[in-house]
C-alpha cells in the first residue's frame, strides 16, 4: 500500500494538472498484462477521487508500438471524454487514437511506465520549463526546410522538412482533442514522404520487445523515403521480417525528434531515452498522427545517442548537446 501512496503524487499530477479531469466525466484507463498493477491502482484512484467515472480495461501486451487496440476497446476508447493510455508500446500512431481524439477525448500516453519512473527522472523535471523549451526547439525544426543528422556509429540522413510543423509534446491535454505524453520532453515532426536519404546505423535503443538494444550491427538504408535494406545480425533479421509482415508502408520513414528533458536517463529504457535531452530519435511506419500522409500499424522508434544535427545547415545538437534549446 505504500508504494501505492508514493504513485499518488505523480498520479494526481496527471489527472488534476495534465488533463483536467472534472467530475462526471467519463475516463478510461487502458493498460496490458505487462504493466505494473500498481500503477494501474494508483491511477485509477486518483481519476475517481477527481470525480471521474472510471473504466479500467486490461488488454493484452503489444511487441511495439502503432498496433491498433482490440474493436472493443477501441468502442470504448472513443466513447471516452478522457482516456489514459499505461500501454508497454505507444498506442498514439494508430486510427483508433486518431479517431478518438477527433470525437473530442483528452489523452495523456503513459506507455512503458515502471514503479521507479513514477517518482525519478524525467517526471520531476520542470513542467514549465521543459513546454517552454520544447516549443522553442519545435519551432526551429518547422522554420527549417532540411535537416542532416549523424551520430559516431555512423548514422547519416538527410531529411526534408519542407511544409511540416513540428509538435512540441510537452504541454497539458485539457482542451477537447488534446493529447499529452509523459514523461514529457520532445519535439517532433513528420517529414516530407519520398524525400529521406541515408542510413541508420546501429541505434542505441528500438522500440520493440525483442530488439530492444541491439548486440550487433544493424543497418537500414533510406532511399527516397523508405527503408530498402536492412543488415546485420539477429536483431536486423527480426526487423526485416516485422517490416515484411506489416506491409510496404512500414518502411516509410516517418518520424524526426529531438529529446528535451534534462531528466530523462538514457540507461534505463525507451521511455526515458528517447526524451533525454541531446538525443534524437527516427522512426518507421505510420505517420498519420505527426501530420503526415502514411497509416500502418506499425510505428517503431530508433533512438540515437550523441547525435549532431543540422536544420538549414545551423548545427543546432553537437554530439548530444542540445544547442536550439539554450537561452
Amino acid at each position: 500500500m505504500s508504494r501505492i501512496v508514493d504513485f499518488m503524487p505523480t498520479g494526481r499530477r496527471i489527472v488534476e494538472e495534465i488533463l483536467g479531469v472534472q467530475p462526471g466525466e467519463q475516463a478510461t484507463l487502458l493498460t496490458d498484462g505487462d504493466r505494473p498493477a500498481s500503477i494501474t491502482e494508483a491511477l485509477a484512484s486518483c481519476l475517481r477521487y477527481a470525480g471521474a467515472e472510471v473504466t479500467v480495461i486490461t488488454m493484452s501486451p503489444r511487441d511495439h508500438g502503432g498496433i491498433d487496440p482490440p474493436p472493443p476497446v477501441g468502442g470504448a476508447l472513443r466513447a471516452s471524454q478522457v482516456v489514459l493510455l499505461q500501454t508497454s508500446f505507444a498506442t498514439f500512431h494508430t486510427r483508433t487514437i486518431r479517431e478518438t481524439l477527433a470525437r473530442g477525448a483528452r489523452v495523456c500516453e503513459f506507455w512503458g511506465v515502471t514503479e521507479d519512473l513514477m517518482v525519478r527522472g524525467g517526471i520531476t523535471e520542470d513542467p514549465g520549463w521543459l513546454e517552454k523549451t520544447s516549443r522553442r526547439v519545435a519551432e526551429r525544426m518547422t522554420e527549417a526546410k532540411e535537416a542532416r543528422l549523424t551520430t559516431p556509429e555512423g548514422t547519416d540522413l538527410h531529411i526534408d522538412l519542407t511544409g511540416r510543423n513540428a509538435v512540441p509534446l510537452a504541454g497539458t491535454a485539457r482542451t477537447p482533442g488534446s493529447f499529452a505524453s509523459l514523461p514529457a520532453g520532445e519535439a517532433a515532426m513528420a517529414p516530407l514522404e519520398g524525400k529521406t536519404e541515408g542510413k541508420i546505423v546501429k541505434p542505441y535503443l528500438v522500440e520493440h520487445r525483442e530488439i530492444g538494444r541491439p548486440r550487433e550491427m544493424l543497418e537500414i538504408v533510406i532511399r527516397e523515403g523508405r527503408a530498402i535494406q536492412v543488415t546485420g545480425g539477429v536483431e536486423a533479421q527480426r526487423l526485416l521480417a516485422l517490416l515484411e509482415e506489416s506491409g510496404p508502408a512500414a518502411r516509410n520513414f516517418a518520424e524526426f525528434a529531438l529529446g528535451t528533458n534534462r531528466r530523462c536517463r538514457v540507461d534505463v529504457g525507451i521511455r526515458e531515452a528517447k526524451k533525454a535531452w541531446g538525443t534524437a530519435h527516427v522512426a518507421l511506419g505510420d505517420n498519420r498522427s505527426l501530420g503526415g500522409t502514411v497509416e500502418s500499424p506499425l510505428h517503431i522508434d530508433f533512438i540515437l545517442l550523441r547525435p549532431t544535427v543540422w536544420l538549414d545547415g545551423r548545427e543546432v545538437v553537437r554530439d548530444g548537446k542540445l544547442l536550439a534549446g539554450e537561452a
